[in-house]
């Protein structure tokens, strides 16, 4: 009996399930030359940047500081690499996030307001920055799975560590998984209150199968976030939270559905 459908389930994943953020600076050790996972969902495919730290002779430059932003080079930095002092002798070295903030992915420098730098200030920076691979030539990535394989002839050595930017896909839930949670969800409140079939196209029945399928949905992110790279342990709390508060519904609903319990009769007297 089908009590929920996909659009009835897919209405409500837009308004209520967390948007994951960016994930960056990844690692990822690369082996062989078959597709691995690196995130347990669908990512933007033109969001993946794939990065090596091939050096750790840093870069300096020397520079007036501009206000707003001063481009250190057209290239992601390496996250933490960067110093900024006063002179090449590091006569006074500033500190990041009370003095200057640094774009990591565009490779620039902002002075920060209340700071001790200033516009027109002479500076010395010293960064490092990632090598970036080629998509194609290096590497092919499955987007809608997560997956990544080293290509044969590319810059990627066997067992190198890379380092992986990219944005996963907000509600990164296929047709296949919603399909299923639908089936599961359905085939659920069948057995649990309609066996026979007798209630047909009821409205609280249909509401109580969709939000058993949020719940199984819920449950999948929150193992995908569990079993991912990027430890998004907090993500994972999120969805459990939300899948209690969906099995608490469907159990609400389903109640009145339920028939009472009849358990074995009290001995009588003949």
């Amino acid at each position: 009996m089908s009590y929920t459908n996909v659009e009835q389930v897919r209405h409500h994943l837009v308004a209520r399930f967390p948007i994951q953020d960016c994930i960056r600076d990844q690692i990822m050790v690369v082996t062989g030359n078959d597709y691995t996972p690196f995130y347990g969902g669908a990512v933007e495919e033109s969001s993946l940047r794939v990065k090596s730290h091939q050096t750790n002779e840093p870069t300096r430059t020397s520079f007036n500081l501009a206000s707003g932003r001063n481009s250190l080079v057209s290239a992601p930095l390496v996250r933490g690499s960067v110093v900024v002092a006063s002179d090449s002798s590091l006569g006074e070295v500033y500190i990041e996030n009370l003095d200057y903030i640094v774009d990591y992915d565009t490779g620039d420098l902002i002075a920060k307001s209340g700071g001790g730098l200033s516009s027109g200030q002479s500076v010395t920076v010293w960064y490092m920055v990632y090598t970036l691979y080629e998509a194609g030539s290096d590497y092919q990535v499955r987007a809608e799975r997560g997956e990544i394989r080293v290509l044969a002839g590319g810059d990627i050595a066997d067992g190198e560590a890379v380092w992986l930017d990219y944005q996963p896909v907000h509600q990164s839930f296929n047709e296949e998984i919603l399909a299923n949670a639908v089936v599961t969800a359905n085939g659920l409140v069948e057995r649990e209150v309609d066996p026979d079939r007798q209630f047909g196209a009821d409205t609280t029945l249909g509401a109580a199968a969709t939000c058993r399928a949020l719940e199984i949905i819920c449950r999948t992110a929150a193992a995908r976030e569990l079993t991912g790279k990027h430890g998004a342990d907090k993500n994972a709390l999120v969805w459990m939270k939300l899948a209690d508060e969906y099995t608490e519904q469907a159990d609400k609903l389903l109640r009145a559905f339920r028939a009472p319990y009849s358990g074995p009769a009290a001995p009588r007297h003949s």
